[in-house]
């Protein structure tokens, strides 16, 4: 795999570990996920006026002349101490090649970091590649393509708040057998036994002070404190944990899916706010509603 890795990846990420995600993800709403302020330090733009525009030469004998400037790649940095350079190219066909979805993809290239942080770049680009279909390179060349149909369940961050009542009238069409039940910390949420396939589950709570980061990039009327939580439990929970989990858990899981999307779809619908999977990244509306028709979001 590390032959393969110096052939296709572009020589700059050659030997570097690296994210590799689909062309037209945005790195500053996938960074936003997990980090408070991420921002670019030189633009795409920015590095490719440096590989274009002359400079003026300082020579006496060659006062006027023109030369090329040093280039820069493209950096973009988390946090002051996390930089990544990037995005640099892949193509269709290179990224099949890396067991990627033949689509254009977008490579950056992870930094050297101090211990303390290698954890948290190892968990955001895991996470983010999990998100988008992509994959996490490593130095050795092994793909880590982490499974991104386990992200099932999904939160509602709504200014509404509404007893379980009035949400179990609003998922009815969807979830016709929801009942209520006391959960242990003497709430009321709803459960739905699916035949074969496990159980739905639908909490409200109250978010803490501590929102994710990524709602602080929407307008503050587009979510709220009030929490709308649908989970899938499988029928045998313990798969949840399992690298490769069964085949009957997956089937399961890709009939659940679809059911979970279209609940929460339901409650956005009527009580508004902001949809957030979780790994507390923003799900939206045309993916939300794609999930709910059981299609593939590696496009």
């Amino acid at each position: 795999m590390t032959s393969l890795a110096l052939e296709v990846l572009p020589v700059q990420a050659a030997m570097h570990a690296c994210l590799a995600i689909p062309e037209h993800r945005n790195i500053v709403a996938l960074a936003s996920a997990k980090f408070e302020r991420p921002q670019w330090v030189v633009t795409p733009e920015e590095s490719a006026s440096s590989r274009q525009a002359p400079k003026m030469s300082g020579g006496a004998r060659f006062r006027g002349a023109m030369s090329a400037p040093d280039p820069v790649d493209p950096q973009f940095a988390l946090t002051p101490e996390i930089v990544l350079t990037g995005p640099l190219p892949l193509g269709p066909r290179e990224a099949q090649q890396l067991g990627l979805l033949g689509v254009p993809h977008s490579i950056f290239v992870l930094p050297e970091v101090e211990p303390g942080h290698v954890a948290e770049l190892r968990e955001w680009a895991l996470a983010v590649a999990k998100h988008c279909w992509g994959g996490v390179i490593q130095e050795s060349g092994t793909i880590l393509r982490p499974d991104p149909e386990s992200l099932v369940d999904l939160r509602l961050y709504s200014p509404d708040p509404q007893p379980m009542s009035i949400v179990q009238e609003v998922v009815r069409s969807v979830l016709p057998r929801a009942q209520e039940y006391q959960d242990s910390d003497g709430t009321t949420a709803l459960y739905t036994t699916l035949e074969y396939d496990g159980t739905i589950v639908i909490k409200r709570s109250r978010a803490t002070r501590d929102l994710p980061p990524a709602l602080a990039t929407v307008d503050w009327r587009d979510y709220g404190p009030h929490v709308y939580e649908v989970s899938w439990i499988p029928p045998d929970p313990e798969e949840l944990t399992q690298e490769m989990p069964s085949s009957l858990h997956m089937i399961a899981r890709r009939r659940a899916a679809p059911m979970v999307a279209r609940t929460m779809a339901m409650l956005q619908q009527k009580f508004e706010g902001t949809v957030l999977d979780t790994e507390d990244f923003m799900v939206q509306s045309e993916a939300l509603q794609a999930r709910a028709q059981g299609k593939s979001q590696g496009i």
